[in-house]
């Protein structure tokens, strides 16, 4: 599969948000977790007649919790160090999971390690 049949791929799949590319099935998801938290922390704290703005928005960060544990990023970030005799640079490269990724291990280099440019 070339590289421009996985991004039409992708296209297809995902959906663009903040540019970034998403799956509409996580984001469905994650969006009811997140109001039905809220939902609920508004309805405790209305009947217990406490604080509604502060029980609404600790609701809406317990949806935000449980949907980054719920929902992993569907891509592995692989940092590939390359040295080209006098630079050295640093390439970022993102694959999806499903993609034949060959494990590499750890080089050591890396942002704030001084290799960055």
């Amino acid at each position: 599969m070339t590289s421009t049949d996985r991004q039409s791929d992708d296209q297809a799949r995902y959906i663009e948000v903040w540019n970034d590319l998403v799956s509409p099935r996580d984001l469905t998801w994650a969006l009811l977790i997140c109001g039905g938290t809220t939902a609920a922390a508004l309805l405790i704290a209305t009947l217990l007649s406490f604080n509604v703005f502060f029980w609404g928005l600790g609701g809406s960060v317990v949806g935000f919790v449980i949907s980054a544990f719920a929902f992993t990023p569907k891509r592995d970030v692989r940092i590939v160090s390359t040295d080209d005799g006098h630079e050295h640079s640093i390439h970022i490269v993102a694959d999806d999971v499903t993609a034949d990724v060959d494990a590499r291990p750890d080089s050591g280099t890396g942002p704030g390690d001084g290799g960055d440019r």
